[in-house]
């Protein structure tokens, strides 16, 4: 039923990353989720996974979740991170922004990465998700 292979939420917030495994739990999404509270944890694990091979090449890609405001490492930083790495391991990511910030200046930044696809307002829904999944085309229609 979905197209992904895992998704990853990068948010300090428990409570959101909570939310997000109940929700991804009410629509039967039953592949990996990994969760991690800022972006350096995120990115050392991404890092780790290019050094062991363990990245497939696949036509599932991972779906990273990413907040902005995050303490030790936030989402700007994660990004300049993850744009570092080898294209190949990039094309195997789908990166959403999923913030509470509502300044426009965050939106515009966000998509002058290309690696970002979309960006979500909190707070998330079942609904607000499966409409992202579907404009997305992660989940088959059955």
């Amino acid at each position: 039923m979905f197209k992904l292979s895992e998704i990853i939420f990068v948010d300090d917030d428990a409570i959101v990353r909570m939310l997000g495994k109940r929700i991804l739990a009410s629509i039967k999404f039953e592949r990996e989720i990994t969760q991690f509270e800022n972006g350096q944890t995120a990115i050392q694990e991404i890092q780790k996974r290019v050094t062991q091979n363990s990245i497939e090449q696949s036509e599932k890609p991972t779906l990273i979740l990413l907040d902005i405001n995050m303490p030790i490492m936030d989402g700007w930083d994660f990004l300049d991170e993850f744009s570092a790495l080898p294209e190949s391991i990039q094309n195997q990511f789908y990166i959403s922004i999923i913030t509470s910030s509502i300044d426009r200046s965050d939106k515009e930044k966000a998509f002058s990465y290309p690696i970002v696809k979309d960006y979500i307002q909190k707070p998330m829904s079942v609904n607000l998700f499966m409409d992202f999944l579907k404009k997305h085309e992660f989940v088959n229609e059955e």
